[in-house]
């Protein structure tokens, strides 16, 4: 059975915040929010997806201290969904695990936008999320701003296809680029955002939660 916390994992040399702020180089970040409660390998999914169809550099996972969409009667405590999803990408060189917006108390995605804004003009982040978290993006806390202050990618998810394609809930990203050009999403003038197809992974955290396979 695998546990979901290995008591005895360090924050490794690739989780360090310090080097996380060596912004003085030209790079091209994407960034996973969520809760990660727990991490698995439909997150590895949309992030190697973004990878590859945007030409990133490295990838951020942002561990949320608690999303005030989701209920906290099933959510894992903070530190043990951090070093879960630390465990999980260990061996992966190009994922970042970071505790920024617990440290920084930051509660909600525009905060966060602004924050690494704020701390860099070499760096191009983008956001990225799955076609399955669009579905309430009309609910996070200043929605247009997000996407008014970062560039925005959309992977498709299982089961969510065609909701995302037909929701009104699109015009509040902007402009929306062809995946052809998906690699030039930085050169183009905020909002606009793109939508990623590649195959499906079927998996989520709830999923897993409910298999016990975790504890």
């Amino acid at each position: 059975m695998t546990k979901y916390v290995d008591k005895d994992l360090k924050v490794n040399f690739k989780n360090s915040i310090p080097i996380c702020y060596s912004y003085s180089r030209n790079r091209k970040i994407g960034i996973l929010g969520g809760s990660f409660n727990p991490a698995h390998v439909g997150h590895i999914h949309i992030t190697n997806t973004a990878l590859i169809n945007l030409g990133l550099d490295e990838i951020w996972w942002l561990v949320a201290p608690q999303n005030r969409l989701k209920s906290s009667l099933d959510m894992e405590n903070f530190d043990k969904r951090l070093s879960y999803a630390r465990l999980l990408t260990k061996n992966i060189s190009y994922i970042k695990v970071l505790d920024l917006e617990q440290k920084n108390q930051l509660y909600a995605t525009y905060k966060t936008v602004n924050f690494l804004n704020q701390r860099t003009r070499k760096v191009k982040f983008i956001w990225l999320m799955g076609s399955d978290i669009l579905y309430n993006f009309n609910k996070w806390l200043y929605p247009n701003l997000i996407a008014q202050n970062i560039h925005i990618a959309v992977v498709s998810r299982p089961g969510y296809l065609n909701s995302f394609l037909n929701t009104s809930r699109v015009p509040n990203l902007g402009k929306k680029l062809k995946i052809i050009k998906s690699r030039i999403i930085f050169h183009k003038k905020k909002p606009v955002w793109v939508f990623l197809k590649n195959k499906l992974l079927s998996i989520s955290s709830s999923e897993i939660r409910k298999t016990k396979t975790y504890t």
